[in-house]
């Protein structure tokens, strides 16, 4: 069944950080829901270079997922970033991170690996249990 859970926002530089390690060169798949561009897949199966949350100046909340190889690099910015979300499944292992933006659009980041712990302890401060809207 799995369960999901919010990452607030004052963990996120830490976690993206730790997260980057932990699933460097796992395969990913990016998607991106907005209202203005539909759903699009951006890329599937591209190995994660890292997560990284911009902390100062005029860019300060935009986060920037990379991935690639020695073929094809992408690098996708999520502006204005609101909420993040871990869907993880019952082993513990992360499904989905979504990331929510000012606009309503989501960034929905894929782990199609052999799995990625989530590595939170539920009920500790800083994260929590919840659900996103619909």
């Amino acid at each position: 069944m799995g369960r999901t859970i919010e990452i607030p926002r004052e963990t996120w530089a830490v976690y993206f950080d730790n997260l980057s390690k932990r699933a460097l060169n796992e395969p990913v798949r990016i998607e991106v829901e907005n209202r203005d561009i539909g759903d699009q897949e951006m890329t599937r199966k591209l190995p994660l270079v890292g997560i990284d949350l911009d902390t100062k100046g005029s860019e300060a909340g935009a986060i920037e997922v990379s991935v690639g190889d020695e073929r094809r690099e992408l690098m996708h910015r999520i502006d204005n970033a609101v909420r993040v979300y871990l869907k993880v499944d019952d082993d513990g292992n992360i499904d989905c991170l979504e990331i929510e933006d000012q606009d309503d659009g989501k960034t929905l980041l894929f782990f199609e690996g052999s799995g990625v712990l989530a590595q939170f302890q539920p009920g500790t401060r800083g994260f929590e249990e919840s659900a996103p809207s619909p």
